[in-house]
């Protein structure tokens, strides 16, 4: 009963907290000011533009220069703070309180508001609202002197663009930029928008750099419109203008035409250091290297191989300057664990005289253009070679107890050709508070070399095509005890990793194979397992395939907008199936009371043939500067078949822990309605996993933030002889679904970010119907995660 009532202080001590700091909001605004309430944007006198589909308020809304006050959830709580302290004290605890917890109240002022109705004005013309205009109107409230701004935008009809007329003063380039105006953005009867015109800039200044234009850039592209005599429409005109060669005394500028760049000298400092000033670097004492008409610039050793090294530049001295080439190299540095800053100069006359080139041009007169020579300076500096990294995990509840500890090393250039050597020790223990104090205990290592480069007896130059390029090759040991059953599991891969043109990454590993020994198992654990089948699972087997992966996400930073997503599959056992059935005769043993299995075997033990797909998708979006809106969808399964009966035990999936039901612990939850025993060790498991996750996040003072979060999902199984209470069935599986909801503490150190989540069981299949749906709070239904990272 006392530590009951002592939860029920929470609620009220929070309401408390919450209402004092919000009083008195008008403290500190004088009283002929009105203090910010609210911003909202309508277009057309409509909240919703979808009618339109080009324009809606949310775009307006980035433009307002004055925000109100944050809040959080709903309570204007950093102004109450801020109202709490006396702003004519300057002691260390007032600016504390005042700078860091508070924020001082946003006074309304008619100047950016004028500044803001500008900004969106200029933003429709940007999208071809040519006749838009933007008022205001402010709805004081005297009494509470506040003020709320309504902003209005009237679009009125688009301009579009009713022809495009091309002015290529540069005649060597007309050709070049006719030929190609299928591919051009621009077309007629579209919308005047900006932000395509720029496109299309970028798109032809990329296009001439690739063809060694080097000096060429969107800046010599113009655009003039003509909307005399046209109802919403215009003439649209694109200028590309000569280069200035020089100018003369009297301040006259001469023309000529953009000339073609080719490569001369390549020089890389392979140990540039950015902190020094030219005068410096100048006074070091470098030794050069020349390797296939590339000098190599270093100080007492080379840190790559020059083999290396030279063989990840796709830049070569007299060959034509390409900006795609230069990205190339850029990608490709960074991949040999560098950080790289390429610059290129342009010779002088006196070094290397211009050569002229002459084409035929639109016209079909003779053109020509000079062929200039640059320089390339390539500085390397050499990321941080060694690092350590720790990890840890700990899970509790009324009775049961876990905690795991990661260590690892990693060496980015171990051979001397960017090698990426990892090895991780991981320990696990855990402890059922139960039936005498049950523990076990887990002890791994693996050990992980990446090459960045194809493993492959084909040309290296037949590969460029594939960009960040990598063998993945890793072995692994891992030892479990249990109190129902000891294990050892050895592993290998070997695989290929390379980028795609989204950013993402693709791997695949022709070979991936475990083998899993099971020195002991308990009688009565193992006599308890009422689905005969899933009694395999426990046993020796030989695990041996191909699995592949497709990863993608487009901003790893916590505090940003971010896209993840993650698709694996693996598949084992088809070829040992084909080898074995040809080479040998099939194991039989009785799998039941009048049932018979039969299986083959490699080297003495059974192997598993299964195929098995996961995707996982999350994302992060940021609503305000101080708040952030997460949600993750999980989905996988497998299915046994030929030399096995279900999925082996490695390859089961699990719900509960710090990253998933965070109301659970780690395999206390599911498969289905099953009931949960807790008597035995948690090892409910599942071919199939559904599971979503939804959490709000939100900073409260400085590097602290907070999290609220809802998690909901389940495991089942559906191997051959499952209960019924554990299959997944579409017609019921929605009312197995385990709800669990709570709250989440994190600090960033900056390195590392500190988290702890507390979650409550709202929903929990795995008990009789009468008890699922939770009222009230009770510590025994809820589980403490201590960990390190975002959970996704």
């Amino acid at each position: 009963m006392r530590r009951n009532s002592l939860y029920g202080w929470v609620p009220a001590v929070i309401a408390a907290v919450a209402g004092l700091a919000s009083c008195n909001t008008m403290r500190y605004v004088p009283q002929d000011k009105y203090l910010l309430r609210r911003n909202t944007v309508e277009i057309d006198g409509q909240h919703d533009a979808s009618r339109r589909g080009r324009v809606a308020p949310k775009d307006l809304m980035q433009y307002v220069q004055q925000r109100p006050n944050n809040r959080l959830l709903g309570v204007g709580i950093y102004l109450g703070m801020y109202n709490l302290t006396d702003t004519a004290k300057h002691s260390g605890w007032q600016r504390f309180w005042r700078d860091k917890m508070g924020e001082a109240p946003v006074i309304y002022d008619p100047q950016l508001a004028g500044q803001s109705k500008q900004m969106m004005q200029v933003y429709l013309t940007s999208r071809g609202y040519l006749d838009a205009t933007v008022t205001d109107t402010v709805e004081y409230h005297p009494r509470k002197r506040k003020a709320t701004v309504r902003y209005i935008a009237r679009t009125g009809r688009p301009f579009t663009v009713s022809e495009i007329r091309y002015r290529i003063d540069d005649k060597f380039l007309e050709p070049i930029l006719l030929e190609d105006t299928a591919s051009s953005l621009l077309r007629r009867g579209m919308v005047y928008d900006r932000d395509v015109f720029d496109a299309e800039r970028e798109r032809i200044s990329s296009r001439l750099q690739d063809m060694g234009f080097w000096g060429f850039n969107k800046g010599y592209i113009t655009y003039t419109v003509d909307t005399a005599h046209l109802d919403h429409a215009m003439i649209l005109t694109m200028r590309v203008r000569r280069r200035v060669a020089y100018v003369t005394p009297e301040g006259e500028p001469v023309l000529e035409n953009h000339p073609v760049y080719r490569l001369g000298r390549i020089t890389v400092n392979t140990d540039y250091d950015p902190t020094l000033s030219p005068e410096e670097l100048e006074r070091l004492p470098w030794d050069t290297l020349p390797y296939n008409g590339i000098d190599l610039l270093y100080l007492d050793k080379l840190r790559i191989r020059e083999n290396i090294l030279v063989g990840a530049l796709r830049l070569s001295p007299n060959e034509l300057y390409d900006k795609s080439s230069v990205q190339r190299t850029y990608n490709r540095i960074r991949n040999l664990q560098y950080s790289a800053n390429i610059l290129f100069d342009e010779l002088p006359y006196d070094t290397l005289r211009p050569v002229e080139v002459t084409r035929p041009s639109a016209a079909g007169a003779t053109v020509s253009t000079l062929e200039r020579n640059l320089s390339c300076l390539i500085q390397c500096t050499p990321n941080v070679r060694q690092n350590f990294n720790v990890d840890a995990e700990i899970s509790t509840t009324a009775d049961y107890y876990s905690m795991a500890l990661t260590l690892g090393y990693q060496n980015k250039n171990l051979f001397r050709g960017a090698e990426n050597f990892t090895v991780n020790f991981r320990g696990a223990y855990e402890l059922m508070k139960n039936k005498g104090n049950r523990n076990s205990y887990e002890f791994g290592v693996s050990v992980g070399l990446d090459i960045p480069r194809f493993l492959l007896p084909v040309r290296a130059d037949k590969l460029a095509k594939f960009p960040q390029q990598k063998t993945n090759i890793s072995v692994s040991y891992d030892i479990q005890r249990r109190p129902d059953y000891n294990r050892t599991i050895a592993g290998a891969t070997f695989g290929y990793s390379w980028a795609l043109r989204n950013g993402a990454r693709f791997q695949i590993n022709p070979v991936d194979i475990n083998v899993v020994d099971v020195p002991w198992i308990d009688p009565d654990f193992k006599n308890s397992i009422e689905n005969p089948y899933l009694k395999n699972s426990y046993e020796s087997q030989l695990i041996a395939g191909l699995s592949a992966g497709y990863y993608r996400q487009t901003n790893p930073a916590p505090k940003a907008d971010n896209l993840s997503i993650r698709l694996t599959g693996d598949l084992n056992g088809n070829l040992l199936r084909a080898l074995t059935a040809w080479m040998g005769k099939p194991t039989t043993i009785n799998a039941g009371a009048s049932d018979q299995e039969s299986f083959y075997k490699i080297f003495g033990i059974r192997y598993a043939q299964y195929a098995r797909l996961s995707f996982d998708i999350s994302q992060r979006t940021n609503l305000t500067a101080t708040t952030q809106l997460a949600w993750r969808f999980f989905i996988g399964g497998g299915v046994a078949y030929g030399n096995s009966k279900t999925l082996p035990f490695e390859r089961l999936y699990f719900a509960g822990g710090a990253n998933s039901m965070r109301g659970w612990q780690v395999r206390t939850l599911g498969p289905g309605q099953t009931p949960y025993r807790k008597e035995t060790y948690p090892n409910q498991l599942g071919d199939f996993r559904l599971e979503a996750n939804l959490e709000y996040r939100f900073t409260v003072v400085g590097d602290f933030g907070m999290a609220v979060f809802l998690d909901a999902g389940n495991v089942w199984m559906n191997a051959r002889g499952a209960a019924a209470d554990a299959r997944f069935r579409f017609d019921s599986f929605y009312k197995q679904i385990a709800l669990n909801t709570g709250l989440g503490f994190r600090y960033d150190l900056g390195f590392v970010l500190l988290r702890l989540d507390w979650g409550l069981k709202l929903h929990n299949p795995n008990v009789p119907a009468a008890q699922r749906w939770k009222s009230g709070f009770k510590l025994k239904e809820t589980a403490l995660h201590f960990a390190i990272g975002l959970p996704f």
